[in-house]
């Protein structure tokens, strides 16, 4: 048996080995807070976004069987929460929105003033600033990490961690005044 041959006996066993590992309980244990991460930045609501996290694990739950690659279930539950967004913003569009009058008050255990000020502002990011910092800040990964989930360069995940940090910065800075 050539190397070649070695190391795709190797790669095919790995792929194995994860696929009879990968259970539910896995699942939602080594990526739900990425999950939910994204899905509070997407969704601008701390409410919104576990409701949407909880959709998203049942659809992978249903569908485990069409992931090809189980070490790549991180970026394949991430796409589908940023799918799921999509499609909760498509259905609530249809919905007449809630007068602020009839508005509940955040409830108190949502976080100090504080966190819910810089998940507004967050909220307030365009799109791929929004992915980047929930991915860097909420999920705790590197820039490789991050790169690798979003499909960028590193370069491209400093520069907008960078822009994103500016843009925090003047929103909590306008929130202030």
């Amino acid at each position: 048996m050539s190397q070649g041959e070695r190391q795709d006996a190797r790669n095919a066993a790995k792929k194995a080995d994860a696929r009879e590992n990968l259970t539910p309980e896995m699942l939602v244990r080594e990526h739900a807070s990425a999950v939910l991460g994204l899905c509070i930045a997407r969704m601008k609501n701390f409410h919104d976004g576990e409701d949407v996290m909880q959709d998203v694990f049942l659809k992978a739950f249903t569908r485990i069987e069409t992931l090809r690659d189980h070490t790549r279930a991180r970026q394949w539950l991430l796409k589908i929460a940023r799918r799921m967004c999509i499609d909760h913003f498509r259905k609530r569009r249809a919905i007449r929105p809630i007068d602020e009058a009839d508005a509940v008050e955040d409830r108190a255990d949502c976080g100090d003033e504080h966190t819910l000020r810089v998940h507004a502002a967050v909220s307030k990011l365009p799109a791929g600033y929004r992915d980047v910092i929930s991915l860097y800040y909420l999920d705790g990964r590197d820039c490789a990490g991050v790169a690798l989930s979003l499909g960028i360069s590193n370069a491209a995940v400093r520069r907008r961690l960078t822009r994103a940090r500016l843009m925090l910065h003047e929103l909590l800075a306008e929130d202030e005044s």
